[in-house]
């Protein structure tokens, strides 16, 4: 008894951060119970605002402080529900990160929201932290079911029509995928007699049952991952909500999530006694081709970013079907550079916004001449997504192409080559509509002539700070990787 407690002390004491969310909850949504409910009282807003900043700086000096002690090993917490190692570690400080730069996007931009907002946000950062440290199928449906009720009540926050069929549509697709997801889990246990995947008893007894069966319960069982993570067929809600809700819930909504989900998938994936490549390859064709497609015809710039993430899921996935450390490795680089890439874009469409008041491409016209700073960032930001130099985005493509094609020297699988393929075609696809936005504002004329269009200091500043990041992390990619590779 003494030695159970002593374990549920120790598995305490090293989710600290998690506990620092869970307070700051409790202090946020007292806070907002006991006020009057006003979109116009900045000074509770603000208020809300710098203590989720102090907590959120508060994790990631004790996540730096963890990465120092638990450098070498992972730690089991309590009773294989939880597995705190490096890995998870590296995930909640992309999280953390970009939650900073979301608070920070939210408030220069000026964005008023309700004070419940940043008690949800916190909820659903803290659901995505326990993502990252499970190996244990309950444990990961629990963090997957708080991050996506968390989302939901987040794109249907502004109570707008828009927001709410938004909203409804996400909550549908979810719950079905959830569904999936649930009932995929209930057959790998029976299959198995355990839920924990991290285990090698999983793994031993997976591969004792025919193979066809074990791919669908674990096509099924990623279903709720993929939904997630925005990729085929689990990905209608994306263009909706990305049109309907506010800017920055946007951007937290296209990466954190992804950042969870990828964790999961490699230790799932890794886990697996069967092969799972034909069941990937699809899906990865799939959210390449709609992804891309679909964005060529969009004239909404949030609306062709959500289809953009379609695609971009794909490519992440495409390092994990590498099946090499080289490919998780690179897998991990990509969702790491494309956290600053999708910020930057995202702040990006907002500033346009502020001067346009649309998010419509032909709103764009002449902007680039009237604020030269605003179109160059638009240049560095869309040759970042589609992947070319001297950017960190061509960087992070390359990496996911080499693992793929080492793979396939490898094992002469033809499949591999294919989909190298059709990630190369699909990349040169991007081009056309990721490149319509800098020559919208640089090389069409505005209506009514040029005026000067100026931005005031701090937004300057946090554009230039992720434009600095994109074209430094291409000059010095050993920054993350060498991180990465002691993982």
């Amino acid at each position: 008894m003494l030695e159970k407690l002593s374990h549920i002390l120790f598995s305490t004491r090293l989710l600290l951060p998690e506990l620092v969310f869970a307070g700051v909850f409790l202090i946020i949504v007292t806070i907002v119970a006991f006020t009057k409910k006003s979109y116009h009282s900045h000074n509770l807003y603000n208020t809300l605002t710098i203590s989720i900043l102090i907590t959120i700086g508060f994790v990631f000096y004790v996540f730096l402080s963890f990465l120092e002690q638990y450098f070498d090993s992972g730690v089991v917490l309590f009773h294989n529900l939880i597995y705190l190692d490096k890995l998870s570690i590296f995930f909640k400080l992309i999280i953390t990160v970009s939650a900073i730069a979301v608070i920070l996007h939210l408030w220069i931009i000026g964005y008023k929201v309700v004070g419940e907002f940043y008690a949800i946000f916190l909820a659903l950062i803290l659901g995505l932290f326990v993502m990252s440290m499970t190996t244990h199928f309950l444990m990961l449906y629990v963090a997957l079911e708080m991050v996506s009720i968390c989302s939901y009540i987040l794109v249907a926050i502004n109570k707008s029509k828009s927001n709410s069929e938004a909203g409804i549509k996400y909550l549908l697709t979810g719950a079905t995928s959830s569904a999936v997801m649930l009932y995929g889990i209930s057959l790998l246990y029976g299959m198995t007699g355990t839920l924990n995947f991290g285990s090698q008893e999983f793994a031993t007894f997976l591969g004792q049952n025919p193979s066809w069966v074990a791919n669908v319960a674990a096509f099924m069982t990623i279903g709720g991952l993929l939904f997630k993570l925005s990729a085929a067929p689990f990905h209608s809600w994306t263009p909706d909500v990305y049109e309907a809700t506010p800017t920055p819930i946007v951007a937290f909504l296209s990466i954190a999530p992804k950042v969870g989900v990828i964790i999961v998938m490699v230790r799932f994936l890794s886990g697996l006694s069967i092969d799972f490549r034909l069941i990937l390859s699809i899906v990865i064709i799939g959210s390449l081709f709609i992804g891309n497609l679909s964005a060529l015809w969009q004239n909404n710039t949030k609306r062709m970013l959500g289809y953009s993430t379609i695609a971009h899921a794909g490519f992440m996935l495409v390092g994990l079907l590498a099946l090499s450390q080289f490919g998780v490795q690179s897998a991990i680089f990509y969702v790491t550079t494309y956290l600053f890439i999708t910020l930057s874009a995202f702040l990006l469409v907002d500033l346009l916004a502020l001067k346009t008041e649309s998010y419509e491409l032909e709103s764009l016209k002449g902007l680039g001449q009237e604020n030269i700073f605003l179109g160059l960032s638009a240049v560095v930001i869309m040759i970042a997504l589609v992947g070319f130099p001297p950017t960190v985005g061509f960087t992070g493509k390359l990496l996911i192409f080499t693992a793929l094609w080492d793979s396939y020297q490898d094992s002469g699988n033809q499949l591999l080559l294919i989909i190298l393929i059709i990630s190369l075609l699909n990349t040169a696809i991007s081009v056309f509509y990721y490149l319509r936005i800098p020559f919208y504002m640089i090389f069409k004329d505005p209506k009514g002539g040029a005026r000067r269009y100026s931005l005031d200091i701090p937004k300057r500043v946090f554009l230039l700070i992720f434009i600095v990041l994109l074209v430094y992390l291409f000059i010095k990619p050993d920054l993350i990787m060498d991180m990465i590779e002691m993982l």
